[in-house]
């Protein structure tokens, strides 16, 4: 039979059930719920009928008794071998021409290099699915989701498999760019008339993941977006349009490398403006030292605030009227640039205890070391962000809340897969890692 023939078929047999369906059933039960899962159901066979046909129809990959091997070598042919492959429309099987080199042993089907197929028995469109689930979900969450909305049944060990395995892609395309990016400067623009410098904005923090031996490692975050790409949704809320994000577990070193390489993709050019957004930590000065010298720095404005509570609380009562009047009093006047009057006014209270002695010192020196980033009053007429919010909001997305559920801890190797994964996703990239063929279909000359 034809590939008409079958499908005319399968419409007329799903016609004869429907309707013996229907005759049997009450008024209540034909639901559009009910129509639409049937109809579902018809479009799957039909496309499994279509998907067959034409795999039949590019043949086996027999060409020859032998074909060149990578090695220089002949492979030869062996035999024919069936292959079933999971589907988003469902399990096909197609019979290919299996090759072998006797000189290293490699096997070849052709008809898989043809067809791009993988070694694993899921579909490339299968494959994309489950990054975009996995780099979103827990894989027995992904398990539920890819078998209600696709039909393809694969356990979460299956997934995760899988999942780590393109994860491990994605880690790999991004150690070949820093590699690439270790190399290279900011773009030049020269010319007569070249384009208007833009302002960007760098931010990095850093958030602990749980590992299989019981330990914690940080795992490095940083956010870049130009200046413009943020924008007022409410008053004194922001929302960005759009970013770039990465993250590294490990050494600053190699987040160091992640972030520079970031730099070169978003498309910063040597007359770009840089502003840095950080909370002081040593590991993002020293970042900064290195990458960005010449970049404005400002300190996150909340993690100064907290010092300034820190000592209101050590000194009137946690979170008593008195301390509440006192902070707000001083973060008022940090916020207008009075960050000289603020450090006074800390070294002017008198702490009753030990303990409140060294909060008040800390919070001193932290204050007085950074006094040069906490121009808030310039930083806010310029239209600058002053809180390190995008790159939190980042460590969130990033990390806590893919691989900070409950009970979940991670081999070294799987966190920095589902993480770069993570990563291609979130900075629309999943394209790079599982391209999703285009294909236009004009179905008017078909109505």
């Amino acid at each position: 039979m034809t590939l008409t023939e079958h499908i005319i078929t399968a419409v007329e047999h799903w016609q004869e059930q429907l309707c013996a369906a229907s005759k049997a059933a009450t008024s209540d039960s034909l639901s559009m719920a009910t129509f639409e899962q049937a109809a579902l159901a018809l479009g799957q066979h039909l496309a499994q009928l279509a998907l067959a046909d034409q795999l039949q129809r590019l043949g086996t990959g027999y060409a020859a008794a032998t074909r060149a091997c990578d090695c220089g070598s002949k492979q030869r042919f062996q035999r024919y071998s069936s292959k079933t492959v999971r589907t988003l429309i469902g399990a096909v099987t197609y019979k290919r021409a299996y090759y072998r080199c006797p000189q290293c042993g490699l096997g070849t089907c052709p008809l898989d290099l043809q067809l791009d197929q993988s070694t694993r028995e899921v579909s490339p469109g299968v494959e994309r699915t489950l990054a975009l689930l996995s780099a979103h979900l827990p894989f027995s969450k992904a398990e539920q989701v890819l078998a209600e909305v696709s039909g393809v049944g694969l356990c979460a060990r299956q997934i995760e498999t899988i999942a780590e395995s393109l994860g491990a892609q994605a880690e790999q395309r991004q150690q070949q760019a820093e590699q690439q990016a270790a190399t290279q400067g900011l773009v030049e623009t020269p010319g007569p008339q070249p384009p208007p410098p833009r302002t960007f904005i760098i931010e990095m923090d850093g958030v602990q993941l749980g590992l299989q031996d019981g330990s914690w490692q940080e795992v490095k975050c940083g956010v870049i977006y130009e200046l413009s790409q943020r924008v007022e949704i409410q008053a004194g809320r922001w929302e960005l349009l759009q970013r770039q994000r990465c993250a590294r577990r490990g050494d600053v070193g190699g987040f160091r490398q992640r972030l520079w390489a970031l730099c070169l993709r978003a498309g910063i050019r040597q007359q770009d403006h840089l502003v840095v957004l950080g909370d002081g930590a040593e590991w993002i000065d020293q970042t900064v030292a290195w990458l960005f010298p010449k970049a404005l720095r400002i300190l996150d404005y909340y993690h100064a605030a907290e010092r300034v509570w820190a000592v209101a609380n050590a000194r009137f009562g946690e979170a008593t009227a008195e301390a509440q009047r006192w902070a707000h009093s001083k973060l008022s006047q940090l916020k207008r640039g009075g960050v000289k009057s603020v450090i006074a006014a800390l070294r002017g209270l008198k702490m009753s205890s030990a303990a409140g002695q060294k909060v008040q010192q800390t919070a001193i020196n932290y204050l007085r070391v950074r006094q040069a980033q906490m121009k808030y009053d310039e930083y806010q007429k310029a239209g600058l962000p002053i809180g390190s919010g995008a790159v939190e909001s980042t460590c969130k997305q990033m990390v806590t809340v893919r691989c900070k559920q409950a009970g979940m801890r991670w081999s070294e190797a799987g966190g920095d897969a589902i993480l770069a994964l993570r990563s291609f996703v979130l900075n629309d990239r999943l394209d790079e890692l599982c391209p999703k063929p285009t294909i236009s279909l004009d179905w008017a000359a078909a109505a």
